[in-house]
Order: C-alpha cells, then sequence, then structure tokens
C-alpha cells in the first residue's frame, strides 16, 4: 500500500498535470478518506487519497492536503513523501513562484515531521522558520531544565524574583514552587551546603530567559536544550552570603538575618 502510494506521487510529481475532475471531486476523495480513517478503514482512505495524489495539479492545494491526511496518521510515510517531492523541484522549477512557495511549503512540513519524529534537524532546516508545535515542545523542555538546575560550572544560579514569577505562570501547577520564599530557602540550602565561605551566584533575569529562548530555536534536538543551558554564562554576580544586616540576596527586601539568613547556619 506504502510503495503504491509513492509510485502515485512520483507520477503526479510530472510537471503540470491538469485536473480533468475538478476541485469538487477532489474534495469529496479527501473528505472521505478522512471518514474512513475515522471508521479504521486504512486500506479504502489510502485508495481515496491515491486518486487525489494522481489526479490533482502538483503542490496544489488537494494534492498538499491529501499528504497533510498522510501525516496525520503516518507521519514517517508523509516525510519521505514530501521529500521526495521536493527531489522534483529542479532550479528550474524554482523560478516558477508557484513551485517556490511549494517548495516553502515541503520544506516547513519536513523540518516540522522531523522535529516530530524525532530526527535531528539539518543545517537545512534550520533556514526554515520555527514551526509553531516545535517552539511549543522546546519552551517546555527549556522551562523543565532551568527548574531542574540550579548549579552551571560549580556556580549556584538561581532567577530573579520577577522571572521566577512569570515562568511559574507559564508552567503547570508543581515545576516551579508556588511560593517564592520556599524556592529561594531551597537555594540557600545549596549555598550552605557548599561549605562556607564567599560564594558567587549567578542571578538569572527575564532578559536571560529571553537570550535562552533564542538560543534554543537552532537547537537540532531536544538533548542540544542541556547544553545550551549548561552554557549559558548570563545573569547578575551576587555575592553569598550578604552581612546580616544587608538586603537578602534573594530580592526580597528585607534584612538578611530576618529573610533567607534565618535560621542561622
Amino acid at each position: 500500500m506504502d510503495d503504491s502510494i509513492a509510485e502515485k506521487l512520483r507520477a503526479c510529481c510530472a510537471p503540470a498535470l491538469s485536473d480533468d475532475r475538478g476541485e469538487d471531486a477532489d474534495q469529496a476523495h479527501l473528505d472521505h478518506a478522512e471518514y474512513l480513517f475515522d471508521e479504521n478503514e486504512d486500506a479504502d482512505a489510502y485508495a481515496e487519497l491515491n486518486a487525489v495524489l494522481s489526479s490533482a495539479t502538483f503542490l496544489s492545494e488537494p494534492w498538499l492536503r491529501a499528504i497533510e491526511i498522510v501525516e496525520d496518521h503516518k507521519p514517517a510515510l508523509a516525510l519521505g513523501m514530501y521529500l521526495l517531492a521536493m527531489e522534483t523541484i529542479t532550479p528550474e522549477g524554482l523560478r516558477s513562484p508557484v513551485h517556490a512557495a511549494g517548495y516553502l511549503h515541503l520544506a516547513a512540513a519536513r523540518r516540522r515531521l522531523k522535529w516530530e519524529l524525532d530526527i535531528p534537524l539539518s543545517d537545512a532546516d534550520l533556514l526554515i522558520g520555527i514551526d509553531s508545535a516545535e517552539g511549543m515542545a522546546k519552551s517546555w523542555r527549556l522551562l523543565d531544565l532551568v527548574a531542574e538546575s540550579q548549579v552551571a560550572d560549580e556556580q549556584p544560579r538561581f532567577w530573579d524574583r520577577g522571572a521566577l514569577a512569570a515562568l511559574t505562570q507559564s508552567r503547570p501547577r508543581g515545576t516551579f514552587p508556588e511560593q517564592p520564599d520556599a524556592y529561594y530557602l531551597e537555594i540557600e540550602a545549596v549555598l550552605r551546603a557548599r561549605g562556607g565561605g564567599r560564594i558567587v551566584a549567578n542571578r538569572m533575569s527575564l532578559a536571560d530567559w529571553k537570550r535562552l529562548q533564542g538560543l534554543t530555536d537552532d537547537a537540532r534536538h531536544l538533548e542540544d536544550l542541556q547544553t545550551i543551558v549548561s552554557g549559558h554564562d548570563g545573569g547578575a554576580r551576587v555575592e553569598w552570603p550578604p552581612k546580616r544586616n544587608e538586603p537578602c540576596w534573594c530580592g526580597s527586601g528585607v534584612k538578611y538575618k530576618k529573610c533567607c539568613g534565618w535560621p542561622p547556619g
């Protein structure tokens, strides 16, 4: 069945096939294919899609919609079809505005599906704008990492109060502490556990978060995000511990001895 689809795709990639039946007939096939998939009649559904792929004009709306329906059910197969279609567009063909726009559509679909299928992105993929689903997945994973990470390159790291409030609102309950004081007391415990003496910590702001988000757009794989977070050297340097009557390092505005410095170590 899959080989048949590929053969039909090769045939319909020939230049400028005409659509003798019209868009209404193509839409009827597409609607019926979606109905058949809902009824778990996949073989008949693919036959309906074949009818569109073999007759609709290459890169037309019905032609692209047929592969998008395949994408909903077999993303790996759809990725192969997108790649095959891209190979058929020659440099001369790209002079056509229709083919140029179609090529960008296919390239965006290639990046989207590679990300969905956990396939590392290539240099060519990164030239295409990031898809909203990919951007969302990267943001969620980045939030998980910055919530987990408290030490980078032997230097304790924490979020300032403004950033912590914004990040807490961005994530489901439980990812970041709902009470900021609990977060800073946890950081205080980490600092005290390092054995005493002066320590330079790294206070991260919303500007650091936005820089991290920008760096993740070009991450080829979710696994790359850990390296990006670990390698980020932004933020303001804060010396710990402050003197007992000085403002607390956490930014509460309260004296250290009445904030994170209580109880005394």
